[in-house]
């Protein structure tokens, strides 16, 4: 393993964890553990602690109640995938939105159809773009 790969899986991790904030603070309300994702939003929030170890934390939580994805999802497990991660080609433009805060490897791709810039769901803030 390379000293990236660690970071990357983290920032794939947190992405995954933003794209799907409310499904996972339904799911740990449900096991009283919703406090240990407001403290990882926060770290990556605020900077105040270092986000990795509790997104371990949630990994553990969310997989020890049965989802074999975890906080990391599929795609985060495996090593030497492809950059960006789980998106293919633009098919509308060549602008990408990336998280506002660059804590995550979160990437959407501008579309046509697209009113505003999406947010990022731990910050709220508009994710950054970049023209390729």
């Amino acid at each position: 393993m390379t000293g990236d790969e660690p970071t990357a899986r983290i920032r794939r991790g947190l992405a995954y964890v933003c794209e799907r904030l409310d499904a996972l603070r339904e799911h740990l309300t449900e096991l009283g553990r919703a406090d240990e994702l407001d403290r990882l939003t926060r770290a990556v929030v605020d900077g105040t602690e270092d986000p990795a170890a509790l997104l371990e934390t949630v990994d553990r939580i969310v997989r020890a109640d049965g989802d074999p994805r975890g906080a990391y999802g599929a795609r985060a497990r495996t090593l030497h995938e492809p950059w960006p991660l789980g998106v293919g080609t633009p098919d509308e433009a060549d602008v990408a939105f990336l998280c506002p805060l660059d804590a995550c490897a979160r990437v959407e791709w501008a579309e046509r159809t697209m009113t505003a810039a999406p947010r990022c769901r731990m910050s709220g803030a508009q994710l950054r773009w970049v023209k390729r």
